[in-house]
């Protein structure tokens, strides 16, 4: 497994995670996994929303100069989402009889964190 660099991004992606993380431990999820990366493919956070296996993809952003967090969600980054996910459902040898996929975008503006989640934000593994 990779491990993120420790540039200016890394730091607000990590800040993005941490936020989104305890965002939903307050909404009762259980975080299993943060930053699993496997050869093709990396899900920030893993976490149970009761019986519900729940692959995150986080994105941050400190400006819309860049376009919108959930508009970095390309199909690319969706097919690496889904291969991490695949790595981990193998990795893990639990079975789950729900698997959703959830996006959350983080806007950070000077002391202002607003965080949007759209669950199942595309369909899930089969």
């Amino acid at each position: 497994m990779r491990r993120r660099g420790s540039g200016a991004a890394a730091r607000l992606g990590n800040e993005g995670e941490r936020a989104t993380a305890d965002y939903l431990i307050q909404r009762g999820y259980h975080i299993l996994e943060r930053n699993f990366r496997c050869r093709g493919g990396e899900v920030d956070l893993i976490a149970l929303d009761g019986s519900t296996l729940v692959f995150i993809e986080v994105k941050m952003r400190r400006s819309l100069a860049r376009g919108a967090p959930l508009e970095a969600v390309t199909p690319v980054k969706e097919a690496r989402v889904r291969k991490a996910a695949q790595v981990y459902l193998a990795y893990s040898g639990q079975v789950f009889r729900q698997i959703r996929f959830d996006v959350v975008a983080v806007m950070k503006s000077g002391k202002n964190t607003d965080i949007t989640h759209v669950k199942a934000a595309f369909a899930s593994a089969s």
